[in-house]
């Protein structure tokens, strides 16, 4: 494995992207990190070199400032969503904030290919769907738990599909098989939406390619309606996927159906 690349947070990449890759103007060791700083060894090569030009930091600080500006509608406008109700005893799931789905959210249509096929197999059951990218951290940090949850989710009656939903197609089939393979993430298709596919699967989200929020989750119930999302990740966390309390959140709703 090659030597690690740390960053500083100074400059959260997003066009609406959420709590998505964090870079900044100088690079340091891991033995000088102070927990502000992001490891992007896991990232593409071509994507991590791109970090290693100044000309490529100074164009992202200079729009920082746009950035923090749209995550800061884009969190207003989550933080007036509705929550969801969670069942009797129950006060949190580590997924997230659970919030209702806007009358935008819908099953995603006219799909095709892989990603086409993976949703008609699933529509008929719940179904989790979780849009991602490679430049996203918290998405990459999930990924492997992600994996781990997929067969334990299959056994409760719920599909788990992620899609890699880069806007800016900076992704490919082949990078994405190869981070799953660095990254051991396994019984999860390396999925990737593109074109029409791509459209289709944003605008399902209530989201488009210039207003995206990373990671993005939405719970279907059978027949393809949407029944909650929750959004963002913990770059820190350990068990969100897995957690107990989430097995049992879903085998409730799965039962209660």
């Amino acid at each position: 494995m090659g030597q690690r690349v740390w960053v500083t947070v100074a400059v959260a990449l997003t066009v609406g992207f959420g709590t998505g890759l964090y870079a900044g103007p100088y690079f340091v060791s891991s033995s000088e990190t102070d927990g502000n700083s992001f490891d992007l060894s896991s990232l593409p090569d071509e994507l991590r070199q791109k970090h290693r030009d100044p000309d490529y930091l100074l164009s992202e600080i200079k729009n920082y400032e746009l950035m923090t500006e749209a995550l800061a509608r884009l969190e207003a406008e989550q933080s007036s969503q509705e929550s969801l109700v969670l069942p009797e005893g129950m006060t949190s799931v580590p997924l997230g904030q659970l919030y209702l789905p806007d009358d935008e959210v819908h099953w995603p249509e006219d799909v095709s290919g892989d990603v086409g096929a993976a949703l008609d197999a699933a529509k008929n059951g719940w179904v989790i769907l979780n849009y991602w990218a490679s430049w996203c951290a918290p998405c990459v940090h999930e990924l492997p738990e992600m994996g781990e949850a997929a067969p334990l989710y299959a056994k409760r009656g719920v599909t788990l599909i992620a899609v890699n939903t880069d806007p800016t197609q900076t992704d490919s089939r082949d990078s994405i098989r190869a981070l799953f393979s660095n990254r051991n993430v396994d019984h999860l298709e390396p999925l990737i939406a593109e074109g029409e596919g791509l459209e289709s699967l944003l605008a399902a989200s209530g989201q488009s390619k210039s207003k995206l929020s990373l990671p993005t989750n939405i719970v279907f119930a059978p027949g393809g309606i949407p029944y909650a999302m929750f959004q963002g990740g913990d770059t820190k966390a350990t068990e969100a996927w897995t957690a107990p309390e989430t097995l049992e959140f879903l085998e409730i709703i799965v039962r209660a159906d």
